[in-house]
């Protein structure tokens, strides 16, 4: 009887030991992938990539707005890893001679094509973009986007109802300017303030303050 007991109490330390294990495990798992998320938004703060590459341009694409609308955009927020892993941008692309990358579209010959071309991160943590966009016409639109990057929850359910939280980063579009059609002038940014160039629309340079 007494090793009867002394086994039970044996395989109780063990199955607790097994549990603790398991846990430390999960918990490990769990710290591992917040870190690799965390790492991630680092990354897309210091250098607008993710996963060591630039975020795809038919990402930053999804804040474009239709020659309809003036604006804002309909989608103002992209999960950024969901989009890169769409088929719907599984495009090569490109960067052209003027800096921009950009990647196109629709049928062959159609001509439609959208990029960017990071200008920077302004002091309030604004990622200045100048876009690129053609939807097969002659009209070459311009257009500076300021997207702000963070991490939220994204809530999943299994087949047992069983919740599952996994932390995501998201792109947002807070902002637009519109340049026009073909603007030939300079885009720079120097701390919290946009600088646009002399061009056909602008006798003079202009200065767009973010504060």
């Amino acid at each position: 009887m007494k090793k009867f007991f002394a086994l039970l109490i044996l395989s109780s330390f063990l199955v607790q030991g097994f549990s603790q294990s398991a846990n430390s495990e999960i918990l490990i798992a769990a710290a591992d992938e917040t870190n690799s998320i965390e790492n991630e938004l680092e990354s897309a703060n210091k250098k607008f990539i993710y996963k060591g590459k630039p975020i795809h341009p038919g990402c930053v694409e999804q804040f474009n707005i239709s020659l309809a609308d003036s604006g804002p955009p309909v989608i103002r927020a992209v999960d950024v890893e969901s989009c890169i892993n769409s088929n719907e941008f599984v495009q090569e692309y490109k960067v052209n001679d003027d800096g921009y990358m950009i990647y196109e579209y629709g049928e062959e010959g159609e001509n439609k094509f959208f990029g960017y071309k990071y200008i920077g991160k302004a002091s309030g943590g604004l990622h200045v973009l100048d876009t690129i966009s053609s939807g097969g016409g002659t009209m070459v639109a311009k257009t500076l986007l300021l997207t702000r990057f963070g991490l939220e929850n994204y809530k999943s359910f299994d087949d047992e109802g069983k919740i599952n939280i996994e932390k995501r980063l998201i792109m947002k579009c807070i902002g637009q300017i519109v340049r026009g059609d073909r603007d030939m002038g300079k885009v720079e940014l120097k701390d919290n303030e946009i600088i646009l160039g002399e061009s056909q629309y602008r006798k003079k340079m202009e200065v767009i303050h973010l504060d």
